[in-house]
């Protein structure tokens, strides 16, 4: 909710026009049922395209020449594939998109609005080995991420009117995962990899787009994440992955310009930590790896700052990425 005459309702601010004045009320004081954009089609190709990724090392498999693990038998073949559990360096540049859904509650666990829509994703990820047959590695996934989404909420009019409004709000942000990991081979094919390591994302949201309702809202989050993965080598040119994490913020701060509603700027908020749950599968072909991710967030409520506070709100992301590897074995 925004402070003034006019302005966006629900997106992470507690102001309203009450009684002719201007002031701090409860968000339950600007309820209004919001209808939800649902794109149902997107989703379907999305998770049409996830499962083309698992399939696609079969494909590969399956053709000429197919279902090569590896040349010869016995424990002379099960040693040819030991010593390249990784390369010495690998760099993988990739490219992407992510779609982008954030919700808002207010105190009674009501939907006050839903923002929808892709997002562009290009990214690099560094990554050294070293060690006993390469087994230890770190790593640093580096990606950049911007576009529209929808923005399906309400409009405060005159008189504390509340109008149904439909806009767009533009993202732009950036995240650091500096990793490290751990290769263990549990047989010719299957490898077990843990990981633990720091985290970094900022992110920028400009609430209607540059236009006269909205204001930025600017995020940065500090965390520490852990998982752990799996991966079946089909043979030395073909695996499949999977691997599931937990990326807990450890501080989070967010910063609100309402300058363009004739408000303050710089509003400091802090939302409360909770952790991001993430799971990515795909599959590498002859150093084309592909993959798709799922990530949720809930983002408990801020404390109220000068009137202003972010109500509890919900992040999902569903992406799909495509990348090559160029390595030094």
């Amino acid at each position: 909710m925004t402070k003034g005459d006019t302005g966006l309702i629900g997106r992470g601010l507690a102001f309203c026009r009450a009684a002719g004045t201007r002031g701090a009320v409860d968000a339950r004081d600007c309820r209004l049922p919001v209808s939800e954009i649902v794109n149902g089609e997107r989703l379907v190709v999305v998770l049409v395209v996830a499962l083309g990724i698992l399939v696609a090392p079969l494909a590969e498999a399956a053709g000429p020449g197919g279902w090569r693990p590896d040349e010869g038998s016995g424990s002379g073949a099960a040693r040819s594939l030991e010593p390249e559990q990784n390369r010495v360096f690998e760099l993988t540049p990739t490219v992407g998109m992510r779609y982008h859904i954030w919700k808002e509650f207010d105190e009674n666990g009501s939907k006050m609005l839903t923002e929808s829509g892709p997002l562009f994703v290009v990214g690099v990820n560094p990554r050294l080995a070293f060690g006993e047959h390469k087994r230890f590695f770190v790593e640093a996934d580096l990606q950049l991420y911007l576009g529209k989404v929808v923005y399906d909420g309400l409009l405060q009019g005159p008189q504390q009117i509340l109008i149904p409004y439909t806009s767009k709000t533009g993202y732009f942000g950036v995240e650091a995962l500096p990793t490290a990991g751990y290769v263990f081979s549990l047989g010719r094919h299957l490898q077990l990899i843990p990981t633990a390591g720091l985290g970094f994302e900022y992110w920028n949201r400009d609430l209607d787009d540059g236009g006269a309702h909205g204001y930025d809202e600017k995020y940065e989050v500090l965390l520490v994440h852990a998982g752990v993965g799996g991966a079946y080598r089909v043979n030395r040119a073909v695996n499949v992955h999977l691997a599931v994490g937990l990326r807990m913020p450890v501080h989070i701060s967010e910063s609100v310009d309402l300058s363009r509603l004739d408000g303050p700027s710089g509003v400091g908020l802090s939302p409360g930590l909770s952790p991001r749950f993430v799971v990515k599968g795909g599959s590498r072909i002859h150093g084309v790896d592909v993959a798709a991710y799922f990530e949720t967030w809930t983002l408990p409520r801020s404390s109220e700052v000068g009137g202003v506070l972010q109500p509890e709100s919900t992040r999902q992301i569903i992406g799909l990425q495509v990348g090559y590897a160029l390595g030094v074995d």
